[in-house]
């Protein structure tokens, strides 16, 4: 298999991509369609199988499917993260070397989830997949969504594994920025996971955000991360402000069928979502559809489609 691996890190914004489906099954060809336009619309990187991917619906054939298409569609246009993290160290290991197998440029791997195991724990769970594998591993801290953590202490400890390359912070609190030092900033590089707040972190030190919102409006939002880079910051202000509705309205823990629902008339994605979840309420498919119409990429297309 060619191999379609590139250095890491990625700088900039990364699409953290939903998972298409058409009936009980995954859609490959609106994938592929979705990851055309993220593409050509400027942005750095892409995330597949992560939360807004749906991933604890999918099959292990299926993640490992999805990533297949998503790297044969970006070719070698730019880098392919794989969500590999679950709640057990074996099975996280297995998927990374799935994901290795696809051509994956890099892993995104969460704390454990639902097993709550301590700092000793999470750093030999994350030392174990490192040494596992030869894709540079991304360590994700989403406190609200795994009820585990990862402290300061912990942090620097993970620094120096030699495989683990970077640190994604999905809390929103820009303060936990402060307490990294110098040194570890060096050795890692540093993402935020969270739209609302990705203007303040990369303006604090930040090398780029793994963004949700993307999915809806990526050529703003690769806009916003390419002024950050070239410290346009009145420019990337003005493009934050422009894009709040769009984040407000996704909140701070995105749902993909909401995604799904901007995604529909922007690119004919199905709005189907799999159980657990449902379809967006009317309320937020309305907050939806009012912040994409502010937007001039998606403006046109939602009146083409109206």
């Amino acid at each position: 298999m060619q191999d379609y691996r590139r250095r890491l890190p990625v700088q900039g914004l990364v699409c953290d991509l939903v998972t298409p489906f058409r009936g009980d099954a995954v859609d490959h060809d609106g994938l592929a369609v979705l990851v055309h336009w993220q593409i050509a619309s400027g942005v750095s990187g892409l995330s597949v199988c992560g939360r807004v991917g749906e991933v604890g619906a999918l099959s292990r054939e299926e993640r490992r499917a999805v990533l297949a298409t998503v790297v044969r569609a970006t070719g070698l246009a730019v880098p392919v993260l794989a969500s590999v993290g679950t709640y057990a160290t074996e099975t996280t290991i297995g998927l990374a070397l799935d994901a290795e197998a696809e051509g994956a440029d890099g892993l995104v791997v969460t704390t454990p989830y639902y097993s709550k195991p301590t700092q000793k724990g999470i750093i030999a769970h994350l030392r174990a997949v490192a040494e596992a594998t030869t894709l540079p591993v991304l360590v994700l801290a989403d406190p609200a969504v795994t009820r585990s953590d990862v402290t300061p202490e912990t942090l620097s400890e993970l620094g120096e594994i030699p495989g683990i390359h970077g640190f994604i912070d999905a809390s929103g609190d820009i303060a936990r920025l402060a307490v990294i030092d110098r040194p570890l900033r060096e050795r890692l590089a540093l993402y935020s996971a969270h739209d609302a707040t990705a203007f303040a972190f990369n303006v604090l030190g930040g090398c780029g955000t793994l963004s949700p919102a993307a999915n809806l409006a990526p050529r703003m939002t690769s806009a916003l991360h390419q002024a950050l880079r070239t410290r346009s910051v009145d420019l990337a202000l003005d493009l934050k402000d422009r894009l709040a509705p769009l984040f407000a309205a996704l909140g701070d823990m995105p749902d993909p069928a909401m995604l799904k629902h901007g995604l529909a008339p922007l690119l004919g994605i199905d709005e189907t979502v799999r159980l657990p979840l449902v379809s967006a309420s009317v309320p937020a498919g309305v907050a939806i559809r009012h912040a994409l119409a502010g937007l001039p990429e998606c403006a046109a297309q939602l009146a083409k489609a109206s």
